[in-house]
């Protein structure tokens, strides 16, 4: 059975729950999944395939997310490895926030270019004014972001279930 090993990291909890119904998915199709956070994660040699990934803040993941994925992808050379940015940027300005997404993925590949990266996706967040850090209310006030939960569950659903076949092809 493939084991596949989804690694996230979190400031307020919005992608763990994503990494958790990333989880469920990959276990419902057959594959033995499970989820641990980027600073508490397991040895990536017990795993076959892997799902990486942090909200974007000012177009850089989470620290201890990007220095997981640079920093093991020796250790998961030529296993499968899928990554997914959560994006609030994307709420309002769907195409910078994928500009976003992907130059952060091009530079993470340039750091780790051993990172077997076979599918990556964007998703909207969850975005509440009241959690974030005094400087970045002052920024908000210009280009105010809408609050609420703008997860896609369909959309996270449909591209777990799509990493099935990328970790494991005889599915």
């Amino acid at each position: 059975m493939t084991r596949v090993l989804v690694v996230y990291a979190t400031r307020f909890g919005s992608t763990r729950e994503v990494a958790s119904a990333m989880v469920h998915e990959l276990n419902t199709s057959g594959l033995q999944a499970q989820a641990a956070e980027a600073g508490n994660s397991p040895a990536p040699e017990n795993y076959d395939a892997f799902v990486i990934g942090s909200p974007l803040y000012g177009g850089k993941w989470i620290s201890v997310a990007g220095l997981f994925a640079a920093l093991m992808a020796e250790r998961m050379k030529e296993k499968p490895v899928a990554l997914f940015s959560m994006g609030a940027l994307s709420i309002k300005n769907p195409e910078a926030g994928l500009a976003e997404h992907k130059e952060f993925l091009k530079n993470l590949c340039e750091v780790a270019p051993s990172l077997n990266v076979v599918a990556d996706e964007l998703f909207t967040g969850y975005f509440e004014r009241s959690n974030l850090p005094w400087y970045l209310k002052i920024v908000d006030q210009f280009a105010p972001t809408p609050q609420g939960d703008h997860r896609d569950w369909v959309k996270i659903q449909k591209w777990s279930k799509s990493l099935v076949t990328k970790f494991h092809p005889a599915m």
